[in-house]
């Protein structure tokens, strides 16, 4: 593979040598140049930085977060049997001296609830009589995932996210001690039916307020772009979901096209909520509200990101629970090390303890650029910045007729390392933008200038017969010894050394229709039922 992209390298240099020397005597491009602070400001930032000058555009700081992973993370990992694969979801009640847990998990792509006791919230002891509550595998619930216990007078009520044929829905089970679970009716308890839900029902969070019971679920209408709504009941059963729905959706960035709420309680004179955010590299966000219908994001989010390359959670944190214990407040939450390998973990609140960090993504659209003609060509860009491994930068260019960008405009090449790109796009407008992203929120990349160059109609090359002698004689000697070296290249690129197979592409069978997946996916690309990772 690198010998075919040096290949191609050299190819194209050698195409725009000869290019170059085909236009002997052509008038200069023209160039414009991103580089200091005016140029990124006078564009549209967001999560990043332009404050230092000349360049070095960089992602903005953010609040530290008052979480603080503990040491001996992960506190509970995967068992034997049912959950030799890997747990996640906790969801934990603290009663009578004892931490009470109950989590998801699962073996291949069938997912159980489990039960777990801690006399400090650090150490767990399963219980003999896992799995607590069972996947029904010719149910609606074929897997189970996301429980949320309510304890009350009238005994324990669990509420867990159930995925089968047709789509995630969301069950309900009763226990009176919190062992011993029976399900509630054969089917789902509560499933979406307005048009933002329809596709399915997820992460439920139920808290009881006085008498009522209010249920927090995400929904998604067949798309997989998942929001937050809100629903009531009075028994638990029988729900009314409300006509303000959706109350948060996805924002892109690191939310992505999914936000999943997982904690909500009371907070001073309104609600706190925790939610996941995202689903390649899924965190966890905050948000507040003074009714519980209207929030507001924490503008730290994510305040608990993903863990430095290397660690058990450097992939994925999810699904926060609040624990507060006198003057100790815990966050439980699911973490991965790669995608389908999850182990529960905790953080403590401890505000002033975190060092100041950086947002996990920003981008920059600079603003249009006219050339004034509308057979205009852009003929290159080029960028410079630093990056390590747990950041990146990308760059790109599109161009169009039309003052603002619309589908008719036209994409560049997406630029993942500092250098220049031959772009050949014909049109009046264009405009760049750059995405910087960090996995380790103490580095952030670095995007010091971005380049074009571009040629309006007029100054391009001139014609073979305006060469004159002098460049027919360098396109004799030339074009023959660029036409040899791409065809020597090209066939040295073709010869592979004896012996080396080329790697095969791994992929995983979904169970319920047949269809080949990579192996990242947690959800088939064809059906939607969950193949490496728990539903969400």
């Amino acid at each position: 593979m690198r010998r075919a992209v040096g290949t191609i390298g050299t190819a194209t240099i050698a195409c725009a040598l000869l290019a170059s020397l085909c236009s002997v005597g052509a008038l200069a491009a023209l160039t414009v140049t991103w580089t200091t602070t005016a140029d990124f400001e006078g564009g549209t930032l967001y999560g990043l930085d332009a404050s230092s000058s000349p360049g070095q555009l960089r992602l903005a700081t953010v609040a530290p977060s008052p979480w603080v992973k503990h040491s001996l993370n992960p506190i509970l990992g995967p068992g034997s049997g049912w959950e030799a694969d890997w747990v996640d979801s906790p969801s934990v009640l603290y009663e009578g001296g004892v931490y009470k847990m109950w989590y998801q998990g699962c073996i291949g792509a069938r997912c159980d609830i489990g039960y777990a006791t801690s006399p400090d919230g650090l150490n767990w002891t399963r219980s003999p009589s896992n799995p607590v509550l069972l996947a029904n595998a010719s149910g609606w619930d074929q897997t189970l995932g996301n429980p949320t216990v309510v304890h009350d007078g009238t005994g324990y009520h669990m509420w867990y996210a159930g995925n089968g044929p047709l789509a995630i829905q969301i069950g309900y089970a009763t226990s009176p001690d919190g062992v011993v679970w029976t399900k509630v009716g054969s089917g789902p308890n509560f499933m979406g039916r307005q048009s933002w839900d329809r596709g399915a029902t997820s992460t439920p969070f139920v808290l009881k307020l006085g008498t009522t019971f209010v249920l927090y679920f995400s929904g998604q209408p067949g798309n997989f772009a998942y929001s937050i709504g809100r629903a009531t009941s009075s028994d638990g059963v029988n729900w009314t979901e409300d006509l303000a729905n959706p109350l948060m959706a996805p924002q892109g960035g690191w939310e992505e096209s999914r936000i999943h709420p997982t904690w909500v309680a009371p907070a001073g004179s309104g609600f706190e909520m925790y939610y996941t955010g995202g689903y390649n590299a899924p965190q966890i966000g905050r948000a507040a509200s003074v009714d519980g219908w209207n929030w507001t994001r924490d503008d730290a989010n994510p305040v608990l990101a993903l863990g430095t390359p290397g660690t058990w959670d450097q992939a994925g944190v999810a699904v926060a629970k609040v624990v507060t214990i006198g003057a100790t407040t815990r966050l439980y939450y699911g973490g991965e090390s790669w995608p389908g390998n999850w182990r529960i973990g905790v953080a403590d609140y401890s505000p002033g303890t975190s060092s100041t960090r950086y947002r996990p993504t920003g981008y920059f659209l600079s603003q249009v650029v006219d050339s004034g003609f509308r057979n205009t060509t852009w003929n290159s860009i080029d960028w410079s910045g630093s990056f390590s491994g747990a950041t990146g930068i990308a760059v790109s260019i599109r161009v169009g007729n039309t003052p603002v960008p619309d589908p008719s405009w036209s994409n560049g090449p997406v630029l993942t390392a500092p250098g220049s790109s031959i772009l050949q796009l014909s049109g009046r407008f264009a405009q760049v933008g750059a995405g910087l992203v960090t996995q380790n929120d103490s580095v952030t990349p670095v995007l010091d200038q971005i380049t074009v160059t571009y040629s309006p109609p007029g100054t391009g090359s001139q014609s073979v017969s305006d060469l004159g002698i002098l460049g027919w004689i360098v396109l004799a000697i030339v074009v023959p010894l660029a036409v040899g070296l791409m065809l020597i290249l090209l066939l040295v690129a073709r010869r592979r050394p004896a012996g080396v197979p080329t790697p095969p592409q791994a992929f995983l069978r979904c169970l319920a229709c047949g269809a080949a997946n990579p192996t990242y996916n947690r959800f088939c690309t064809n059906c939607g039922r969950p193949i490496g990772g728990p539903p969400r």
